[in-house]
C-alpha cells in the first residue's frame, strides 16, 4: 500500500507539473526532454561528465537539460564557459538551495552555499580581509615557520630512520594545522574532539555535502529522506555544533583574561555579534556556518 501511495503521489506530481509548464513558452538552448518528474536524471550515471559530453556532442557547448524538477544548463566549450563566467557572471553567481546547504551549513549562511546578494558579498569580503589579507598573513608569520619547523624535523628523522613518508599528505596536513591555527588559534587536528577522530568527522562532513541527494531534485520528496541522507546530515550538524560553540566559549574566555594575544578569525568575528553589516545582523548562527567552511576547506 506504501508504494501504491507513493507511485500516485508521483503520478499526480507529473500531471501537475506538466499542467502548470503546458502554456508556457520558454527560450531554452537545445537539450533533452527528459521524463516527468525525473526529467534526464537517468541519464546521468556513475560518470557525470562522461555523460554531459556524450549529450554535449549531440546538443552543442550549451545545452538545457532537467535534472528532476531543477532547470539545468550545461555548458562545454571554452567560449561559452567565458559568456557565463565572465561576460554575465552575475546573472549566473547565486547557488540553488540544498539539502547540504540548509542542514550542515546553517541554512546556507555560509560563502560556499549562500545566495548571491549583500549578505554573502560582506561575508566573503570579511573573509578576504580578516583571513587572506597580506597584513594578516603576516601576522602569522612566526606560527607558519613554528609548523614548518615540525615539519623539517620529521622530514629529517624519517630520512634518518629510512622511513617512507606520503609527502602529499604531510603537506596537505602542515596547510591544514595552518589554517586551523588562523582561523581558530589552536589546531585541533590531533585532539579527540569527536569519538571518530576530527578528521574523519570532516570527511564525513565533505563527503555528505557532495553526494548526489534526490531531495534537491525533487523536493516534494525530500521528507522521505529515501538514502538516508538528510538523517546524517542532522547528526553530523549537531555534532559540529556542538565544537564550533566550544571553540566559540574558549574565546570568549580567553579575550576576557589576554586583550594583548595575536587575533585570529574567531576572534574578529565576534568582534562583529550584535552589530548589523548592510540589511541584516550578526549572530552566533552566523559565525558558525563561516567556520563550518574554513574549519573543513583543508
Amino acid at each position: 500500500m506504501i508504494l501504491i501511495c507513493i507511485a500516485t503521489f508521483l503520478v499526480s506530481l507529473a500531471f501537475i507539473w506538466q499542467w502548470r509548464n503546458m502554456n508556457k513558452v520558454k527560450r531554452l538552448p537545445p537539450g533533452p526532454k527528459g521524463l516527468p518528474i525525473l526529467g534526464s536524471l537517468l541519464k546521468i550515471e556513475a560518470n557525470p561528465h562522461l555523460d554531459l559530453h556524450k549529450l554535449s556532442q549531440k546538443y552543442g557547448p550549451i545545452m538545457h537539460l532537467r535534472l528532476g524538477l531543477v532547470p539545468t544548463i550545461a555548458v562545454s566549450s571554452p567560449q561559452a564557459a567565458e559568456l557565463f563566467l565572465k561576460t554575465h557572471d552575475l546573472v549566473f553567481a547565486s547557488r540553488p538551495p540544498s539539502e547540504a546547504g540548509k542542514l550542515m551549513f546553517y541554512n546556507q549562511m555560509d560563502v560556499s552555499f549562500s545566495v548571491y546578494g549583500s549578505y554573502w558579498r560582506n561575508m566573503r569580503k570579511m573573509c578576504t580581509l580578516e583571513l587572506l589579507s597580506h597584513s594578516k598573513i603576516n601576522t602569522f608569520r612566526s606560527m607558519r615557520e613554528q609548523e614548518l619547523d615540525l615539519l623539517i624535523k620529521f622530514m629529517r628523522e624519517a630520512a634518518n630512520d629510512g622511513t617512507t613518508v606520503d609527502i602529499s599528505a604531510k603537506v596537505s596536513t602542515l596547510t591544514a594545522d595552518m589554517t586551523c591555527r588562523m582561523v581558530f588559534g589552536k589546531n585541533y587536528l590531533d585532539e579527540g574532539v569527536y569519538e571518530k577522530g576530527f578528521k574523519a568527522v570532516v570527511q564525513e562532513l565533505m563527503n555528505l555535502a557532495a553526494t548526489p541527494n534526490i531531495s534537491d531534485y525533487i523536493p516534494y520528496i525530500g521528507a522521505l529522506d529515501l538514502k538516508g541522507l538528510s538523517k546524517r546530515m542532522k547528526a553530523i550538524s549537531i555534532t559540529f555544533d556542538e565544537f564550533l560553540e566550544k571553540i566559540i566559549e574558549e574565546h570568549v574566555q580567553s579575550q576576557n583574561k589576554d586583550d594583548h594575544k595575536t587575533k585570529d578569525f574567531v576572534d574578529v568575528m565576534l568582534g562583529f555579534v550584535g552589530t548589523e553589516q548592510s540589511e541584516y545582523r550578526i549572530e552566533r548562527s552566523n559565525i558558525k556556518a563561516i567556520m563550518m567552511v574554513r574549519h573543513s576547506s583543508p
